[in-house]
């Protein structure tokens, strides 16, 4: 059997599983009295705006934490409610954040609504800590609730026979929907996409492929999260544009604040294709590393709640190709929180190290809203 073969095999079985666990409602689990939690720090998706009192201590008249390992009594259908509407953001509401062992994957977590995380306290430090952002091109390690716009311009892409083909512009819109802590889905959608193709080899502007990702939170702590995904990519836009792949990729990905204020992030992955468009004849593995560093600011300034990062990316060609590529490229990178509201302004230049360089340099920018 193919690869390709095994892989959507392994991918169904897991699918399927996800999907029964997810139906079950565990029993009441054995109580245990947790401690009142430290106020959260204000985060692109913990605002200022929704009443962190910043102070260094316990805020006032929040309650206990829910006990580990507890159980909602709710239905599956009450559950995902809960999780797309209730408050998260407050400090009442994060104050009910409890980790999330990698042992309790299958018992715990399943019948709970989504809760935000915390931000982290910073690590091997001990001090400081950084909010859970989602970084341009690695939202990986966490679940979020959130959706956002992002714009890409490639500038000199490379086209037929390794030669520059003009600029190329794409417009994606992405949401995460959360059914409960240990599940969401992520749902890519690539609106618009035009550049050099056809047998003309002229600008066509269309619909792009759309992408369907199902996330599983494996752990979750103060300062660590770590989750595995699989991206199911559906050939919905035209073959003109580089569309219509349709291809399998399951990652494993990490979020880690590792000291102070710095987070450490990655992710590493493989894309099988599945169908035979003239773009997707080979297989590919991937792997992403970050840094970043947070700048809290002032929380009554319009722009504040800050990052800046930097994320290498390296996609090697390792299957179906008569060219064994790897490329590999940086992207510089920083996000804001706009105004008091949970709005957030992204910004990156991915520029290609060695090649064959796909492009000169991609410019990519975001609007992030969590809701």
């Amino acid at each position: 059997m193919s690869i390709a073969g095994i892989l959507r095999r392994w991918v169904l079985v897991s699918a399927v599983t996800g999907v029964l666990a997810l139906i079950q409602v565990p029993g009441i689990r054995a109580q245990a009295v947790q401690p009142v939690p430290m106020a959260p720090s204000p985060g692109p998706l913990n605002s200022p705006a929704n009443g962190d009192t910043g102070a260094p201590g316990m805020a006032p008249g929040i309650p206990p934490a829910a006990p580990a390992g507890y159980s909602s009594g709710l239905s599956p259908l009450e559950v995902i409610y809960k999780s797309l509407t209730d408050d998260i953001y407050s400090p009442e509401a994060q104050a009910r954040w409890t980790p999330l062992p990698l042992s309790t994957f299958f018992t715990e977590g399943w019948d709970q609504p989504y809760v935000l995380p915390t931000s982290g306290d910073g690590g091997l430090k001990g001090t400081g800590g950084s909010p859970r952002f989602g970084w341009i091109n690695e939202f990986g390690g966490l679940n979020y609730r959130a959706w956002f716009f992002e714009l890409f311009y490639a500038n000199n892409v490379l086209g037929p026979h390794y030669r520059s083909n003009g600029n190329q512009y794409i417009l994606d819109y992405t949401i995460f929907i959360p059914f409960n802590r240990r599940f969401e889905i992520q749902l890519d959608w690539l609106t618009i996409v035009s550049n050099k193709g056809g047998a003309n080899n002229t600008y066509h502007g269309n619909i792009g492929d759309v992408t369907i990702s199902p996330r599983f939170q494996l752990s979750e702590s103060k300062n660590f999260g770590q989750l595995f995904q699989t991206h199911f990519r559906t050939p919905t836009g035209a073959q003109d544009n580089g569309q219509g792949v349709a291809s399998v990729a399951p990652e494993y990905s990490f979020w880690w604040n590792a000291y102070g204020n710095w987070v450490v992030r990655g992710a590493t992955s493989v894309t099988v294709p599945t169908n035979h468009a003239k773009t997707s004849g080979y297989t590919d593995y991937n792997n992403r590393l970050g840094v970043g560093y947070y700048l809290k600011g002032r929380d009554d300034a319009w722009l504040h709640n800050a990052q800046l990062y930097l994320l290498a990316e390296d996609d090697a060609t390792i299957a179906g190709s008569p060219r064994r590529e790897n490329f590999f490229s940086l992207l510089p990178g920083f996000l804001t929180q706009v105004g008091s509201k949970l709005w957030f302004a992204y910004g990156g230049i991915e520029v290609p190290m060695v090649g064959p360089k796909a492009y000169t340099y991609q410019a990519i920018f975001a609007l992030v809203h969590a809701y």
